[in-house]
């Protein structure tokens, strides 16, 4: 597989200081590690008792996420899976239930690219893991095919007066597609319940904010992977996210063959079409979600996943390195220099 070039698009952020009239001091920046990857909250505000009142907020939810959704080490989520797997009823709280239920419309809205069921042949692929790259054999292909026979699909789960249970013993929760948005989903919200109104939050490139940072709108620039070379500039506007979903950091390697982390559920390999897809959506959730769904639906998908989930700003590296963007994303650009293909 073909790899030069472009690889995927992660966000890098750009701090442009405004004028005298805001004080740097204003900008308070906090680190926490969470779901592998480190997330950064900036908030913009004056109140420093207040913003750290919510930063305590934050770090509290994002700690007690990180022990509920982990996808295989202990926690909440390995219990839930376990009452699956042996088709039991487990009992949610109304949060677990609704999250759960969130992400099964965005499944369907997805065509079914999006499936967070697939844990099992993930695991399978050995990357339930934290260290990369691996350089194990990939599985045998007849343990794929057989997997492939009894897939299992969010639609394979009821969750009934907060009771979860599904008669597919391969189903295998693993939110690895959409938990770093719906964290930042929960850190923006804690920000905005303080009545804080200027706010990004950024995990590992993929990010939301509100409002602005000082008299300029947060700018954050779309740049190669291990190199500082910039593709573009874009200023977020208001309330929105920018997420990216790419196959090349995390893979397994063995005998000259790459082979990406994100598994397609169709065929029950990585992905190899498009190198990257980046989406601008109204929250966390969904745009991660999204961008998850586009990479793995490939040139002959993308377009109608695209259309089903409403997604309208979309940017898309193939693995030849060609750039195909939105028109609505493409008029955001600053600086581009790549040639994208517009649709």
């Amino acid at each position: 597989m073909k790899i030069e070039g472009f690889r995927f698009i992660f966000i890098l952020f750009v701090f442009v200081i405004s004028s005298c009239q805001q004080q740097p001091s204003s900008l308070t920046t906090k680190h926490y590690f969470i779901f592998g990857t480190i997330i950064e909250v900036l908030i913009w505000d004056n109140d420093e008792g207040l913003v750290n009142k919510a930063l305590y907020d934050v770090e509290t939810e994002l700690n007690g996420m990180h022990s509920q959704w982990h996808a295989w080490k202990k926690g909440r989520l390995t219990k839930i899976n376990n009452a699956i797997r042996s088709q039991k009823s487990f009992e949610l709280t109304d949060e677990e239930a609704e999250f759960i239920q969130t992400t099964q419309k965005l499944s369907q809205q997805s065509l079914g690219f999006f499936n967070p069921a697939i844990g099992e042949l993930i695991n399978l692929w050995g990357f339930h893991t934290d260290n990369y790259p691996i350089t194990d054999p990939p599985p045998n292909d007849e343990l794929i095919q057989a997997y492939l026979k009894q897939l299992p699909t969010m639609d394979d789960i009821r969750v009934d007066d907060k009771h979860i249970s599904s008669n597919n013993s391969h189903l295998w929760l693993d939110f690895g597609g959409v938990a770093k948005g719906y964290a930042i989903d929960k850190a923006i919200n804690i920000i905005k319940s303080y009545g804080l109104e200027n706010a990004i939050v950024n995990a590992g490139g993929d990010l939301r904010s509100i409002g602005n940072k000082g008299n300029k709108e947060w700018r954050v620039a779309i740049r190669k992977p291990n190199s500082e070379e910039v593709l573009a500039m874009i200023d977020v506007q208001g309330d929105e996210s920018i997420f990216t979903s790419g196959n090349y950091e995390r893979y397994k390697e063995f005998d000259g063959k790459r082979y990406a982390h994100i598994i397609d559920p169709t065929s029950g390999y990585g992905v190899e079409q498009i190198i990257s897809a980046t989406v601008i959506a109204e929250n966390g959730t969904k745009a991660d979600a999204a961008a998850t769904a586009l990479i793995v639906a490939g040139k002959q998908h993308w377009e109608s996943v695209a259309e089903s989930m409403k997604i309208n700003q979309v940017l898309l590296i193939d693995v030849d390195g060609n750039c195909i963007a939105s028109n609505n994303i493409k008029l955001r650009l600053k600086n581009l220099k790549i040639k994208c293909k517009s649709f």
